[in-house]
């Protein structure tokens, strides 16, 4: 931990001063040769991933001397920005919690929220955060008439563990009573298919737009048209920026090793260009890479392409051996997060702990996915500070339930096995790691310490 610490402070405060992204080189070409300050980035972000847990990155996910960090890395601060992450309220997290907010109904799987509980819950978690007497404000303290707005969801979870409808309709209303038309709400996700399997569009209020970064799950996912490789392509699909990315020294072991693409996550269009500001409405999970998702891994995965490489496996190794596995979420997280144009934007962070999973995240093809009625919403701006407290929320549930805390479980973990109906099932990783929150903080981007966290628990019924 010290020597990822010492190379992270480097990084955030280099030796070299940091310019602008800018296309210093065609996709196709390799970057230019290591630099002192490209090696120290590297170092951070990715190879003390590796040699600070005490495992080496193996040969066939090693990257090369030609394809360091290019001149034209981003910076990691926004200095002189209101709303730049952690935001205007460093520290603070707002929970409203609400027995009566689920109903008995359910459609395909979905549990239906009450709509009138949820708007309470809302409007009650915006006043507190931003300490006004009145929700019409509170929104204004963030928005208004000329923003364009988006709404980053989750649909990965369904049917019942994903960003509420109501929660998203409620938002909605909330942006326009602070003047945001509806033509100027763009609600988003990473991939198309998903987005429409829940289906969201069924969902949205009529004049409110949608659109996703890429049709599909691809594990290579270097084209950045974000459309499927046979050339049919779809609509709402908008693609990620040439010319914002980050550039971090591993890629995914199926990757083409003359493919200098395979290091670089770039930002998608909708958060580069097709709106000023963004909410997050991510959803309260455990998860077996990141260790939690919440809000630093809605913003880091759901914002760029080519993710899958934050979590590779050895092609070779069948069944994976201990530790063969690799897992990078843990400095891939506050890396993609660090990006200037999501610090700037992603203003608020409304995490969805209606129904909440305690086990088996992100999704219900795990055959461990276990989820709760936990019946909160949680507010805030500082993304650091919220994951925090979701991280000791997952952990005293699945305490409860009988299960270890998530930085106990991994392949290398002594208590990741557990029987579930009559099979033996493993972990997917070496080890899962929610300290990427810890490291987030490193860089700037919240208030890690629960002592100087200010989490107001507000109970309506």
């Amino acid at each position: 931990m010290p020597y990822i610490i010492y190379h992270l402070w480097h990084l955030r405060f280099p030796l070299y001063p940091t310019t602008s992204m800018t296309a210093n080189h065609p996709s196709h070409c390799h970057p230019p040769a290591t630099n002192r300050r490209g090696f120290i980035y590297g170092a951070a972000i990715g190879l003390a991933g590796g040699v600070g847990l005490g495992w080496q990155i193996p040969k066939w996910l090693q990257p090369t001397a030609e394809v360091a960090a290019p001149l034209g890395q981003a910076p990691l601060d926004v200095p002189g920005k209101t709303w730049a992450l952690p935001g205007p309220y460093r520290g603070k997290v707002i929970e409203v919690q609400h027995s009566g907010v689920l109903e008995t109904e359910q459609k395909e799987g979905y549990t239906r929220r009450n709509e009138a509980v949820v708007k309470s819950m809302v409007e009650r978690g915006m006043k507190k955060l931003v300490g006004s007497d009145d929700a019409t404000e509170a929104w204004r303290s963030f928005f208004s008439a000329g923003d364009r707005v988006g709404i980053k969801i989750v649909p990965v979870g369904k049917p019942d563990s994903i960003s509420s409808f109501e929660v998203v309709r409620q938002v909605i209303a909330g942006l326009e009573s602070a003047g945001v038309r509806r033509k100027d709400i763009l609600v988003f996700d990473r991939y198309l298919t998903e987005f429409l399997a829940c289906p969201y569009p069924d969902h949205l209020p009529e004049g409110v737009h949608y659109e996703a970064s890429s049709v599909e799950y691809d594990a290579l996912q270097v084209e950045l048209s974000g459309q499927l490789a046979s050339g049919d392509r779809k609509e709402k699909v908008t693609g990620y920026d040439r010319d914002i990315y980050r550039e971090i020294p591993y890629c995914h072991p199926e990757h083409d090793p003359q493919d200098d693409r395979r290091y670089r996550s770039h930002l998608s269009h909708i958060i580069a260009h097709s709106v000023d500001k963004f909410i997050s409405i991510p959803v309260l999970k455990d998860h077996r890479s990141a260790g939690i998702t919440a809000s630093l891994k809605n913003l880091s995965h759901g914002s760029v392409n080519n993710v899958a490489r934050s979590h590779g496996s050895s092609p070779d190794i069948k069944p994976p051996l201990l530790g063969s596995n690799l897992n990078q979420c843990g400095t891939f997280i506050p890396a993609i997060v660090s990006l200037p144009t999501i610090r700037e934007k992603a203003v608020l962070q409304i995490v969805d702990g209606i129904v909440a999973t305690y086990e088996g995240g992100p999704g219900n093809w795990n055959k461990t996915f276990a989820t709760w009625p936990y019946s909160s919403l949680l507010f805030a701006t500082d993304p650091v500070a919220v994951d925090r407290v979701c991280w000791k929320i997952i952990d005293e549930q699945r305490l409860k339930e009988g299960w270890p805390t998530v930085s106990q479980m991994g392949l290398d973990g002594k208590t990741g096995m557990r029987e579930v109906n009559g099979k033996l099932i493993h972990e997917s990783f070496h080890m899962r790691q929610p300290h990427h929150i810890a490291l987030a903080a490193t860089l700037g981007l919240g208030e890690f310490d629960l002592r100087k966290i200010e989490h107001h628990p507000i109970k309506l019924a």
